[in-house]
This record gives C-alpha cells, structure tokens and sequence, in this order.
C-alpha cells in the first residue's frame, strides 16, 4: 500500500483497444488453437497492453482446461491480474498469487515465472522492499532461462522499487540501465516505461523541468511504436510538472487532449486520473467554480462505473473544494458521499481516517462542534486501528504523513474548547509515533490471510464509520488489545498505539524541567507547556510566519554571520509568551515542522542566547522520553564503556558509487580530510581508559564497526562525514573508511542503524547534518532518531555541517563535563557555552544538540 502517492509509477500501464479489433489484429477466430491465443496475448501484455490481453488470456485459459492442462491455465490465470490492480484490495491478489505459487501446476518454470512477474508488479504497490526481493527472483530466473529482455526489465523494476524505498543513486542507475538496453534492443514497451517512471521519479523530487525531457520522450516513443500501449504514467506525470511549473493552460491542453485522443472510453482508471488532475490544476490556478464542475463531472463518471475507489477519492476532493467556496451544505454532502463508498473496500480503509477529518473540519465551521469532536475521535481511532495493523514501517510512516493534518486540525478544536489534556493526547499521536513504535522492534507481516482477530478488527473499523455507537470504538480498542497478546503476527504495542496519558509524562518530568510541545498550523500555532504539575496551551503566529523566520535565520547561521535580529524575533514568537519559561532552566522542546532545523539554545533573550539561562534538548515526542526513562539499565557488567571512530583522518578519494553523486546528496569533492577528528576520538578515550576501544584512520570501516559487539558499549562516538537526504531519508548516512576487500562498502543508513540493537546510554554523532530529516512529516527521519529506535537512550547530533577544530574542542568538553557528574544535557550546554564566550558565532556551536533522554549519563 502506498497512500496517495507515486501512484503513476505504481499503476500498471494497461490500454483497452476493443476486444473484436484485438482479435482481428491477431487473427483470432473461434477456433484458434489455446497457444496461438496465448502467444497473441504475451505479446499485448510485452507492450504492457495487460488491459487488452485480459479478453484472450481467459479464452486460453478456458481451453487449457478443458484440454487437463493445469499449468497453462494457471499461466493465463494469472496474467489476468494486472487490470484487477486497479480496482481489487492489493493485499487480496497477493494472497491469492502466493497460494497459487504453492499449487503443483505452479512448479512448471514458465508459469513460475509468470506468477513471479504479475507478483513483482502488484507488490510495488504494497511495499517496494518485499517487490523489491521478487523482481531479483525474477531477473534471476530469467536469466538462467535466456529470457534476457525480461531479465533486463526485472532490473527496471527493482531500481522503481529502489526509488520507493529512497535510494535515489541506485534506483537512477538501474532504470537507466533498463532504459537504455530497451532503447537499443528495441524494446519499445520497456523504453516508454522506464522513461516514464524516470520522469515520473524527477517529477516527485520538484525536477519538473528536467522530467519533462524523459516523460516528452516515453509519449513519442508510444506514438511512434504499432502496438504499445498508450503511455498512462508519462501523461499523468506530465500533467504534474506542467503544473508544477505554474504552466497551467499547457497542463490544461495535454489533459484535453489526453481525453480526446484515449483508445477507448473504457480506459475508466486513466480517464478519471486525468479529470481529477484537471481538477487540480484549476486549484492551483484559484479557479475553484472550474475545479468543482471538473471534479463533479469525474464523480458522475465514477458513480458511473460504481468504483467505490474513485468515489472515495473524488468526492473527497469535491468537498474540499465546495468547502473553500464555504458552500458547507453541499460539502458535507460529498464527504458523506466519500466515505460511504469507503465503507464498500474493507482492505482500504486508510482513505477514510482522512475524509472523516474532512467531515469533522466541515462540521466545525458550521458550529456543529460537537458532531466535529466525534468525527475526529473517530478518524484518530480508526487511525491507531491501521497503524496497529500495518504490515510494515514503510507503510506506517506514509500513513502518518498523509494523516498529519487530523490530528492538527482535532488538536486545534480541543484547544479552542479548553480540553488540554485530550488536545495533548491527540498531537501526541502524531509526533513520535514511529520512533515509538520502533523502540519495540516491529517486525514486517507479509501478506496473509487474516485470523479471526484481524477480520473482527476489519469489520469493526467499517462499522465505526458508519455508526455513532460508542460501543464499537471500545470494543475496536479492545479487540486490538487482544490482538497484542494473541495476533500471529503480532500487532503494534498498546503504548505504541496510543500516547502516555498526561499523567504520566508529568510523572516522569523533574521539578526543574518544561515540556515543550509544538504544534504548527494556520491561521495560529500552539504550543502545549507541561510541567510536573500543570499543562497549559499558548496560541502563537501562525506556521507560514514561523517557519519564514526559522529558514532567514538557518541561512545567517550557515553563512557564518551574527544574526540577532532574527534570533530575538524567534524567541518572541517561540519562548517569550510561555510564562513558565522563566520558572524552569531545563527545557525539552517537541518540535513541528520547520522547528525541527531550529537551534532553540541560539534564539536571543533581549541581551543574552538562551543557552547562557537554560539547558535545552529535543524529543521526537513526550511519549517518546518516557519511554526512554522507563527502560532496564544494561547490566554493568556486561557493558564495555566507549567505541570510538575517526575515519577521515587524512585526504583520500572516496568511491563516486560509494558517496552517491545525485542532486540530493553529497558529492565526492564535500568529503574532505578532517583530521582533529582522531586527536578528537583518542583523546575522549582516555577517560575511559583500558575500557576504551578506537578505530581510526584505515581501520575505521563498517565491517570492522559492524563486527564489534554493539550492544555490550555503553558510550558510542562516531567522528565521521556525514550526509543528509531531506527528500528520502532512509538513505541518510554516515561514511566510514572504504574496506579494501569492498571498497563500496562504507555507508552506513538511518535503513540499517534501524535494525542495530543497541543498549548505549549514549550514541554521539560527531558528524554533519545527522539530524536533518525531512520537515512537515510526523517524524523526521534522521540519523539521531534512527540511533534511539536502535536502542540509544540520547544521541548527539548536528543540525548542519561541522567545523574540524571547533567541533574537536567542544567535544572533548562535552566529555569533560560528564565525567564531573553533569547531566548529558548541561555537559553539551556547558561545552557550547565554552566556545561562545570565545566570541564565536553560533555557526560553530549551535549545530549541536542533545536528542532523547537527557538526564545523568550512568
């Protein structure tokens, strides 16, 4: 499942000519043979005409069963499927493929690998790390049964699967491999496709300009091929960057034109696509009485065809737009449209925690708030219902993404209405969730039948859509209670599910701490403030004003220059009107948005920076710390105290496939030599004495590192390049010394430090960029955040890049300071105290900062 989005890469590029102008084409006649009606088929599905090949490939299979010839049924079975994508439950065909790959008929090489092939290609859309796994199945076998093309197409496949999964120089390298061995073996099919998705990538990474080159190609090259099929993913994609560009009326004209020039009418999921992407364009356009008449004539058109799918969708955005004009009436009556149509796909419910908020939104601006209130209780239940449920982190984490504006919006209601407590539930759903989730090591489900409890959970997330009962959301909560204990595989954690109440995160905050929750959004932002023994909620300026301050002063602190214009207007709109600020000297900040880049400890107080009266740190949410707190002390004497790596010691040239030279990331020439990072390393060491082991200069690799035991250190400090990857930033990674033996093998990713277990009170990241991550997500997906889901109880980490010396004094320190008994937390305020009375900028302290626990170190 991905939601909403990549959805032109994901859908198979499937045309219906007229099942009578196929057969004709082909030579098809009633008593043609089952293989010439086969053969006729594999070369409609070759040039990804799947929709045009269903007709003939069930006439074969008919035929190879009356003819007891199980395995060639089975292979024109299966390659029915495709077109079944776009409507049928995607974990339903996944099921069925893996038990029809269990059948005898099955063990038949060519049907094996045709089942393989139409599973690789229904998996993309479920989750790009299992699909990615089958098309290696596939370009294996293939190969070895001199299938070569199809070999080479396996390896398109996995770079589409490479790019969902954020490994944008990978995925580069294999879909321009694909494409160009298409382009000159003349593949047309596999050309238009690999231009198109390579199009369709630049286009999700805002490359507009540079996509339209590959998508311009992949249409003509359709045009110009006999037989393949029409280009839905580089029309679509195109579509996108026009508008993107601000190009409207081409946008226009190419959706116009696309509809005027289909195959057939009968190409519903194409034709809808488009008429809801013309809808959009006239929203970016402000034509909102355009945008309303296109998306009500794409709703007729679904209603139509009774494809519940697209009414979910369609009539979702209609309501938005009748909600823009503030014809609430006519809005309310689309969004109950929507979500009754959701009602009908009991495997796709993760459409409807949105439209329910859609409904609650509506409900509010027509004062109607208490019917709003339980209509957001509902969305954030059935919510916590799919989270619990989903199959793997990649989908939780997209589920997040797309439901942040629940739970902000049900946050902004109770806020109005005074339920603080409730209002601080709610937004702690959010941030948070997933390193939550991750501190108890969730484990991948791949598609299976569901048990008993998973069906009883299915039909009650209907039910609770489509009543006001309380009773279902109980027992929804305590059938996922059950499943906890009992599921096979088993479910997300009950605290995972759901935040701490406020209770016990006051419990576990000091006298001398406040909680600081923020919460960005239009046309006000808040902030929660908790304190051991109270919680109050400020309105503050609203997101577009903040985070238009926040990135003016990232840009003077990256520039080197003193910027207090910029710091004590932050303070102003941040800390200034939170009266309890001034009571407490320990602050942990629970960022939002933009404020995740912020260096709260540099905001200016009228004559000072924060950091000169109180010791900041960062939780990714308040659930979060408490769990931290809460967990075992390693035994001690199991422990050995501090592992320590320096590994660009001295100047030498890392691999370009090594430091994946793209738009996103670090290019070669960046990793320069930064040797005060080995004095930095040994002399941090020495306070550890015999317990200390270091790995500097060429021992200083990844396979070294990897093989230490991990878990046993008490103390991690990596003095290593790093990069960040803001647009996929499960690639974000520190480099380590390239091994001789594989000199690739030196990066190590958020990906893999996910699945390290680790019991280290500390982890510190002496390196750049380690806590960048992607902003407006509910998680930002760092390397600091990556390091506690791994086991660390705090992580020292960087906003921006480092300074050698200045990072090299201020670490060692850091160190200084713990070892005389301070807190984690003030030792690093302490340090960056230490380098800014040195009359330096906060460019060279700043950067730095404390994630997670951040109290006594042992």
């Amino acid at each position: 499942m991905r939601v909403a989005t990549k959805v032109y890469v994901i859908l198979a590029a499937v045309c219906a000519i007229s099942a009578a102008m196929l057969l004709h084409r082909y030579r098809i006649t009633d008593g043609s043979s089952a293989e010439d009606l086969l053969s006729a088929a594999d070369r409609l599905a070759w040039n990804n005409d799947w929709m045009g090949a269903t007709p003939i490939y069930h006439r074969a299979e008919l035929l190879f069963l009356q003819e007891h010839r199980p395995s060639q049924a089975l292979y024109a079975h299966v390659s029915q499927m495709i077109p079944r994508a776009d409507w049928d439950p995607t974990p339903s065909l996944l099921i069925e493929l893996n038990q029809d790959l269990t059948l005898p008929a099955a063990q038949a090489a060519e049907t094996r690998l045709r089942i393989l092939t139409i599973e690789g290609m229904i998996e993309t859309n479920y989750d790009a790390g299992i699909a990615e796994q089958t098309w290696e199945k596939v370009q294996d076998i293939a190969m070895r049964q001199g299938h070569y093309l199809l070999a080479m197409r396996a390896v398109g496949e996995r770079g589409i699967c490479e790019f969902f999964l954020g490994d944008l120089a990978g995925a580069k390298k294999l879909v321009l491999r694909a494409w160009i061995v298409a382009k000159y073996l003349h593949d047309p099919a596999a050309h238009v496709r690999y231009a198109s998705v390579y199009g369709a990538g630049l286009v999700e990474l805002h490359h507009y300009q540079e996509a339209l080159r590959a998508l311009d190609e992949a249409i003509t090259t359709a045009r110009t091929s006999p037989g393949v099929a029409y280009p839905t993913i580089a029309i679509n994609s195109k579509i996108d960057a026009l508008r993107g560009l601000g190009r409207y009326q081409e946008a226009l004209a190419l959706a116009n034109d696309a509809i005027e020039h289909l195959p057939t009418r009968n190409l519903d999921a194409h034709l809808l696509q488009i008429m809801n992407a013309k809808g959009q364009v006239y929203e970016a356009q402000g034509e909102w009485p355009d945008a309303i008449t296109e998306f009500s004539s794409a709703l007729e058109y679904s209603q139509k065809l009774k494809s519940w799918r697209a009414i979910t969708v369609t009539a979702a955005l209609l309501a938005e737009a009748y909600e823009h004009q503030a014809q609430l009436d006519a809005a309310l009556k689309n969004i109950d449209l929507a979500i009754d149509a959701n009602a009908h796909l009991s495997e796709e419910m993760y459409y409807s925690p949105r439209n329910l908020a859609i409904k609650a939104e509506i409900l509010d601006k027509m004062n109607r708030r208490a019917e709003a209130e339980l209509f957001y209780e509902k969305s954030s239940t059935l919510i916590n219902s799919l989270l619990a449920t989903a199959p793997t982190q990649t989908v939780e984490r997209d589920l997040l993404t797309e439901m942040r504006d629940v739970y902000s919006g049900a946050f902004d209601l109770l806020c109005r209405q005074g339920k603080l407590a409730d209002a601080f539930s709610m937004i702690e759903s959010a941030h948070g969730r997933i390193e939550a989730q991750a501190l108890e090591h969730h484990t991948i489900a791949t598609p299976h039948e569901p048990s008993p409890i998973e069906s009883r959970i299915k039909q009650l997330n209907l039910e609770l859509i489509q009543t006001d009962n309380p009773g279902v959301k109980q027992e929804l909560e305590k059938a996922l209670e059950n499943a906890d204990h009992d599921g096979d595989p088993p479910l997300a954690t009950e605290v995972a599910r759901s935040p701490l109440p406020l209770k016990s995160i006051q419990e576990n905050l000091k006298p001398s701490e406040i909680l600081l929750e923020y919460v960005l959004g239009e046309p006000l932002s808040h902030v929660v403030v908790v304190t051991n023994s109270g919680v109050r909620a400020y309105g503050l300026p609203p997101e577009s004003e903040i985070s238009q301050a926040v990135i003016r002063y990232e840009k003077s602190i990256h520039a080197r220059a003193e910027d207090k214009e910029s710091a004590a207007l932050l303070f102003e709109q941040l800390l200034r009107p939170i009266v309890e600020y001034r009571a407490k000297t320990n602050v942990i900040v629970v960022p939002d948005g933009e404020l995740n880049r912020l260096p709260f400890a540099a905001l200016w107080d009228s004559s000072r920076y924060a950091l000169v009266d109180h010791v900041f740190s960062v939780s990714p949410s308040a659930t979060v710390l408490a769990l931290l707190r809460g967990r075992k002390p390693p035994p001690a004497l199991e422990v050995r105290k501090f592992v320590g790596v320096a590994a660009s010691t001295e100047q030498r040239q890392y691999p370009a496939n090594l430091l994946l030279s793209d738009t996103a990331l670090a290019e070669p020439s960046e990793f320069v030599s930064i040797p005060e990072s080995k004095r930095e390393v040994e002399t941090i060491a020495k306070g550890f004495g015999s317990s200390a082991t270091v790995l500097v200069g060429q021992a200083a690799t990844l396979t070294t590192f990897s093989h230490l035991p991990l878990d046993q250190y008490q103390v991690i400090h990596l003095a290593l390049h790093g990069y960040a990857n803001v647009q996929f930033p499960d690639q974000s990674a520190l480099v380590f010394v390239p091994d001789d033996k594989d000199p690739t093998d030196g990066r190590l990713t958020v990906q893999q430090v996910r699945r390290m277990h680790l019991r280290a009170t500390l982890v510190t990241l002496s390196a750049c960029n380690t806590g960048d991550g992607p902003i407006g997500e509910a998680d930002v997906a760092n390397l600091g955040n990556a390091f506690l889901e791994a086991g660390a109880d705090s992580v020292v980490m960087s906003l921006w890049e480092l300074e050698d010396r200045s990072t090299e004094l201020l670490m060692t320190s850091f160190y200084n300071n713990l070892e005389q008994g301070k807190s984690k937390a003030e030792a690093l305020r302490n340090a960056q105290l230490m380098v800014e009375r040195k009359g330096l900028m906060p460019y060279y302290w700043a950067s730095v900062e404390l994630v997670g626990d951040p109290s006594q170190w042992i």
